[in-house]
């Protein structure tokens, strides 16, 4: 397979234009799967999604990684080949699948910085580095410039307009602030093409660039498995004989994930579907917060606390689900609401751009101000008391995630900025 792959590559290169030519490409994030292919959050999600569906499409894909504890430092998953790297132990002792820790991203990127070329990208012959985020972008654009090769930089959203919202440390956000107002530009300076995954934050960045370098910025949404996410699939089977209604959010309990609010406003709900329950699947630092507001709001009785599932199992939790919240107070293109588009459930969101996008401003949605508990529980009766417009929404967003929201279609919209890089575009 590997000699086929390298001679059609081979007879490929021989032509002008790089079009629908099989490329090696080197994907940077400093989170990815672990052995099993567990998943933890939404930017590796992106990234190893991505780099399944190239791989389908007879690219060459490694996943480059920081190192993952019990975890092999290679491996192949569904096509795609995982190097894990690490620094003495740092980046190993800094894993938290629901939590990005600021030392890994920083081990990460020292090591990439340090070592030599053959110990983070052995004897491959990459066309393209594809860097995730500030660490693992800073981290491609050294490993493509040592090489001579193209460097693509994907930003999953931003923080940039909310940390004085999720953070209570007034130093802490105008230094996370000053970080991505310094580093975002400067990577668009580096790369061949910036990709965001939502519109608001690459207006933002091509405020802050020079006018030559806003073609550089391009916008492509995020998507989801359709196979793995589905309407056919079976309830799980722990859930399954649940009564409801059933009120299911998979969060990260992180603050910009808002789950807290969702918890405030749930009593609101109780008091005219008393038997409702709320199941929050995911796990981080805002768990005991939760906890305890759960305990203040006395809903212990009617909320189930299911704690961090891999994502490869998040199908069936949803699939008892009457309705799906995602109370975030930012969001790129949020592949949670995804998710529930593409399993046809009715879903109550906040009202914030990177929701807002992929949700036609609210045809395929209810959209609620963020950060609003009695705003969340009126949208969440408004469609536990009208089947209707909760089926009308579930089959709208269900539709428009066929259309426009696959991996199929979002790695050739991808792929094609890979070739307009290599070609000069």
């Amino acid at each position: 397979m590997v000699e086929l792959w390298d001679t059609t590559r081979n007879l490929l290169s021989k032509k002008k234009k790089w079009i629908d030519m099989p490329l090696n490409i080197a994907m940077l994030f400093e989170l990815g799967p672990d052995d099993n292919g567990r998943i933890g959050g939404g930017v590796e999600l992106h990234a190893t999604n991505l780099s399944k569906e190239l791989t389908k499409r007879g690219h060459k894909v490694t996943y480059i990684t920081g190192a993952v504890p019990n975890c092999a430092n290679e491996t192949i998953i569904e096509g795609v080949k995982y190097k894990r790297i690490d620094l003495l132990s740092l980046i190993k002792k800094a894993y938290n699948p629901q939590h990005l820790n600021f030392s890994r991203q920083l081990f990460f990127l020292i090591k990439n910085k340090i070592s030599s070329l053959n110990k983070i990208i052995g004897n491959e012959e990459f066309e393209v580095f594809h860097g995730h985020v500030y660490s693992a972008g800073l981290s491609a654009s050294h490993l493509a410039k040592k090489t001579h090769n193209i460097f693509i930089n994907t930003i999953h959203g931003s923080y940039y307009k909310y940390w004085d919202q999720i953070t209570k440390n007034c130093l802490s956000s105008n230094i996370y602030k000053m970080l991505e107002r310094q580093i975002a530009p400067l990577l668009v300076k580096k790369c061949r093409y910036q990709i965001h995954t939502d519109y608001d934050f690459a207006d933002t960045v091509k405020s802050w660039v020079k006018p030559k370098m806003k073609s550089k910025i391009r916008t492509i949404l995020n998507g989801v498995d359709v196979k793995q996410f589905n309407p056919q699939i079976k309830k799980n089977s722990k859930l399954v004989d649940e009564k409801g209604p059933l009120i299911v959010t998979t969060r990260r309990l992180v603050p910009k994930n808002g789950v807290i609010y969702l918890v405030k406003g749930f009593k609101g709900v109780l008091k005219k579907f008393p038997n409702a329950k709320l199941i929050i699947i995911g796990d981080g630092p805002e768990k005991d917060r939760i906890r305890k507001e759960i305990e203040f709001q006395k809903i212990k009785s009617n909320t189930m606390l299911i704690g961090m599932i891999p994502n490869n199992e998040i199908p069936s939790y949803l699939a008892v689900a009457d309705i799906v919240v995602v109370p975030s107070i930012v969001e790129a293109s949020s592949i949670s609401v995804l998710e529930a588009m593409a399993m046809k459930l009715p879903i109550v969101a906040s009202d914030i751009p990177g929701i807002r996008e992929i949700t036609n401003f609210g045809e395929n949605c209810v959209l609620v101000p963020s950060k609003n508990p009695k705003s969340l529980a009126e949208g969440i009766l408004r469609l536990l008391t009208s089947k209707e417009e909760a089926e009308k929404l579930a089959n709208s967003g269900y539709q428009e995630v066929l259309q426009n929201y696959t991996w199929e279609k979002k790695a050739k919209e991808i792929e094609q900025i890979y070739y307009n890089a290599l070609d000069g575009k």
